[in-house]
């Protein structure tokens, strides 16, 4: 692989569940699979981190946007817990071809930071010198713990207003994806010059399709869709959540165009019919924009489809990383990188690659 701003491969310790993960040969394209609670979106969430970080800063902001996404957008709780290290352990690190990044909790004069994570800060014991201290390459930043979990939960201005993170990454999540967010996505495709490519695959996932349009309204705007058959464009809403999370993932990798996309639960919303046109969407455009994707899925039907269409087309650059616990320690994870070969003879023999 040439591409240096690619992930070639990662070693991970002490980062949520995982005590030590390693993944080599990672591709263009890796299909992310395995059991429930094997540790999937936890690899995401690494990958993610590691395509966004720059410098200390920039680190910080990755972690903050990734717990803010997970636990406050989720639940709309006014505390964090910062989840992203191993039980019982005081550092992560993370190691790339292109960053090696290191994060260390520093002990305060009271307790722990681990003894009650879910706990009040103001009411744990947990003072100003318990220290977040973030490592990137030969540089280095800190932050206290409690201006950091303030940050994210937006009590005080932002210590880290200024970092800056890769721009060009993004991720899609499991659930569909909000309107305002996907047209945000859509109004990068247009600063780019890209709707003849975006509504040329969405002809190929649905031959009605002539173009999708944006219509502005006062307060902001929404997606519609011009039909062959309508005179009038059909708001984006009303064809289904497929549809919504198609135009997001060809969008995103436009946008993340020479970057990483991160897709949880590719499959979601999407009919299993569909799961080889989106598989060669996926792989042309990337092929396209230049862009890693990293997806997870869950469906047997998306592995076999990903490994059929994987076949047709530079099938080299795409590969299957497939998450399992071993059987001498059920605690301990292991990742195995397989190319579409490999995976396809694991079908033929009958055996589940999840």
């Amino acid at each position: 692989m040439t591409d240096r701003h690619f992930i070639e491969h990662i070693e991970i310790e002490n980062f949520k569940c995982f005590d030590f993960l390693k993944a080599d040969n990672l591709r263009r394209v890796n299909l992310l699979g395995g059991d429930n609670n094997v540790g999937k979106s936890a690899f995401l969430e690494a990958l993610e981190i590691v395509a966004k970080t720059e410098n200390p800063r920039s680190l910080m902001k990755a972690i903050r946007d990734i717990i803010k996404r997970r636990q406050i957008y989720a639940y709309d709780i006014q505390f964090i817990e910062f989840d992203i290290i191993t039980h019982g352990q005081d550092d992560l690190q993370f190691k790339t071809n292109a960053v090696s990044i290191t994060l260390k909790i520093r002990p305060g004069n009271q307790l722990s930071l681990f003894d009650d994570p879910s706990a009040d800060t103001q009411d744990s014991g947990i003072d100003e010198n318990q220290l977040i201290e973030f490592m990137v390459n030969d540089t280095s930043d800190k932050i206290s713990y409690h201006k950091f979990s303030d940050e994210i939960i937006r009590k005080y201005p932002p210590p880290i207003r200024n970092a800056r993170s890769n721009q060009k990454t993004d991720f899609i999540p499991a659930t569909d994806l909000d309107e305002r967010k996907l047209s945000a996505i859509y109004g990068h495709i247009i600063d780019m010059g890209r709707m003849e490519d975006v509504n040329d695959f969405l002809k190929e996932f649905d031959s009605r399709i002539e173009s999708l349009i944006v219509r502005p309204t006062e307060e902001y705007s929404v997606l519609k869709v011009r039909l062959r058959d309508r005179d009038i464009p059909v708001l984006l809403s009303s064809m289904g959540g497929g549809l919504n999370r198609y135009i997001a993932i060809v969008c995103a990798i436009w946008k993340s165009k020479d970057g990483q996309l991160f897709i949880d639960e590719v499959e979601n919303g999407i009919h299993y019919a569909k799961y080889e046109k989106l598989w060669e969407i996926i792989f042309k455009t990337s092929k396209k924009a230049n862009c890693q994707v990293f997806a997870t899925t869950h469906s047997k039907e998306c592995i076999e489809a990903f490994s059929r269409v994987s076949e047709k087309y530079d099938h080299e650059h795409i590969k299957y990383v497939n998450f399992s616990r071993t059987v001498d320690n059920p605690e301990k994870i292991v990742a195995t990188v397989l190319d579409s070969v490999g995976l396809e003879n694991h079908f033929q023999l009958g055996l589940d690659v999840r």
